[in-house]
């Protein structure tokens, strides 16, 4: 049997995917302002859509997870109220609660789609470099 420490909302497992989520984007956003990542743009803005969709699908688990910080028909009793506040607790508590876990997704969610239209610009621009050259090379 797994026991949680006082407090703990569980989802510690979920804060340490969302780290490593942040860091992968650290990692490629690094990769872009060195110039070492251009995405062509096609690819660049499927990829952002994808993103971008999978965001608003977060944003939907955090309406229904907000929606549990009221539970009904617990009861008046200790325990029902007890209950209910856990509940609670595990929806929203600090950044460790389930809808601000996944608002903290939803945001990097979006940060991807930003990079890969970043990397999008970067491919661009040595697109237009290069035609610049080859028009200063045939003059």
């Amino acid at each position: 049997m797994v026991h949680q420490a006082a407090g703990s909302s569980g989802f510690e497992d979920a804060g340490a995917e969302l780290s490593a989520i942040r860091d992968e984007n650290s990692w490629i956003q690094r990769q872009i302002a060195d110039g070492g990542l251009s995405m062509e743009p096609d690819a660049a803005d499927r990829a952002s859509k994808v993103y971008e969709r999978e965001a608003e699908q977060a944003e939907k688990l955090i309406r229904a997870a907000m929606q549990l910080q009221q539970v009904p028909g617990l009861g008046d009793y200790p325990s029902g109220r007890q209950l209910a506040a856990k509940f609670g607790n595990k929806a929203h508590n600090g950044s460790t609660g389930a809808a601000d876990l996944l608002r903290q997704f939803a945001n990097e969610l979006r940060r991807k789609a930003d990079l890969f239209q970043q990397a999008k610009k970067n491919y661009q621009a040595t697109d237009d470099q290069v035609a610049e050259d080859l028009r200063r090379s045939a003059q």
